[in-house]
């Protein structure tokens, strides 16, 4: 009788314990931390896309274009922002020291060779290549920009040579070797050939002494007026990019070649020039002739020392100070600049940019990265995305800086990623433009009380 009193208390108390379990859980779930404050007391997020961006494109005065992994050559015809040429200034780099090309040499052949690692335009317009033998030095410690020139003789080593870039070409057949890789073969005259072979056999006793005596070359192409690509070229792939001069030692000898090359310890750069008369009116109007206010409808970027946009946002205090109440401050919870894509959907040969940079204007010579960056790629962006056909950046913490008024900005520079050597243009919608997307700011924020 003890044993079962005892076992039907304890199943009371089982059944008490979980009705009492059962009771606390009953309670509706709330947000976490809303018992914390009133409902008057709630932060609320707000949305604006109307903050005003003043925006206009401008022309980059300098930019260094020497000494990068890439350089590009060639010519295109931009039916808004006119033409480019793009061409080539080096020195060349002896492959092995002491070299002797005999007592009576006889020149086969000279061929400058190309490593071929992209294009940006239209490959099929035929290109006139101009091969010049410099007249001056190259300078290892000056600083070389997109319009920096060095006299040259007056020959034209390539004679007007023409090709069209072909950049998925493999398996070329040269001789007895078979190329693997995409190249532009350009022939040059025989008399550089000679001029080498007949140089004293102290010239080749090191390359400091070579470049004393050759002091490089200059490669260009004419300009054209109709569609036209720029070559992307890898100066440095040393086995690939070349000048090869073929040669017997005597009329009778086996062939043999001998070849020249770049690499990073020569001097090499870009030389681009462009002739923006030929560009639309709008774009003249905007870029050359500095009626900034078009803009607001349409901008312009391109590579190559050419065109860069400059953003402000003129209102943001005015906006930040009519929004606050007394004893409150505002906080930047996300900020986005959204960069559209304005121009034509034909424009299928001339591709939007990979990515855009953005550079905050302390004073007329110095720039400095946004605090977004610092975040991170993933989240500051810059990446151009093919199925918004946008590019957006992260400028929370930039807006927010400024508000505070802890952060000096004259503005925002925007350009292509890499502008000394690709060939990328953009045209983008203005804030102002009557397109479906245009440049804005979506902005998410706060009001907190204090």
């Amino acid at each position: 009788m003890k044993t079962q009193f005892f076992s039907n208390i304890f199943k009371i108390l089982i059944v008490s314990v979980l009705a009492i379990f059962g009771f606390s859980c009953s309670k509706t779930t709330e947000t976490i931390g809303n018992g914390l404050l009133s409902d008057s007391d709630h932060i609320g997020v707000a949305f604006t896309d109307t903050l005003h961006i003043a925006c206009y494109s401008q022309l980059v005065d300098s930019m260094p274009t020497k000494g990068y992994s890439t350089v590009l050559l060639g010519s295109m015809m931009d039916p808004v922002m006119g033409m480019t040429d793009a061409g080539v200034i080096t020195q060349l780099h002896l492959s092995s020291t002491n070299h002797y090309f005999g007592d009576n040499p006889v020149i086969d052949s000279v061929v400058l060779q190309l490593s071929l690692t992209g294009y940006y335009g239209d490959t099929t317009t035929w290109q006139t290549v101009h091969v010049y033998e410099l007249a001056d030095t190259l300078s290892a410690t000056e600083s070389y920009y997109q319009f920096s020139d060095i006299d040259t003789k007056y020959e034209d080593l390539a004679n007007g040579f023409q090709f069209r870039p072909r950049p998925r070409t493999k398996n070329t057949v040269v001789g007895n070797d078979t190329l693997t890789y995409p190249v532009i073969r350009i022939p040059l005259s025989n008399s550089l050939g000679e001029q080498l072979a007949a140089a004293d056999s102290s010239i080749f006793s090191s390359t400091e002494s070579f470049k004393e005596y050759f002091y490089g070359l200059k490669i260009c192409c004419e300009s054209v007026y109709q569609g036209g690509a720029i070559s992307y070229i890898n100066p440095t792939s040393n086995t690939i990019t070349q000048l090869q001069v073929y040669y017997r030692e005597t009329p009778d000898a086996n062939p043999m070649r001998y070849y020249f090359y770049i690499t990073s310890e020569d001097v090499y750069f870009n030389q681009y020039l462009h002739d923006y008369t030929l560009g639309s009116p709008e774009f003249m109007q905007q870029v050359i002739d500095g009626q900034t206010e078009m803009g607001q409808q349409q901008l312009y970027l391109q590579s190559m020392g050419g065109v860069r946009c400059v953003l402000r946002f003129t209102d943001v205090l005015d906006w930040a100070e009519n929004l606050k109440e007394e004893g409150s401050h505002l906080i930047i919870n996300e900020a986005k600049l959204v960069l559209p894509f304005g121009g034509a959907e034909s424009d299928t040969l001339l591709a939007p940019p990979t990515s855009l940079a953005l550079l905050n204007i302390k004073n007329d010579t110095v720039t400095s990265l946004l605090p977004d960056y610092l975040e991170g790629t993933s989240y500051y962006g810059g990446n151009y995305s093919s199925d918004k056909k946008n590019v957006t950046f992260r400028v929370s913490e930039y807006l927010q800086e400024l508000i505070l008024g802890s952060y000096t900005s004259q503005g925002l520079y925007l350009s292509i990623t890499g502008a000394s050597f690709n060939a990328q243009r953009w045209v983008m919608a203005g804030p102002e433009s009557a397109q479906e997307q245009a440049l804005r700011c979506e902005v998410k924020y706060s009001i907190v009380k204090e």
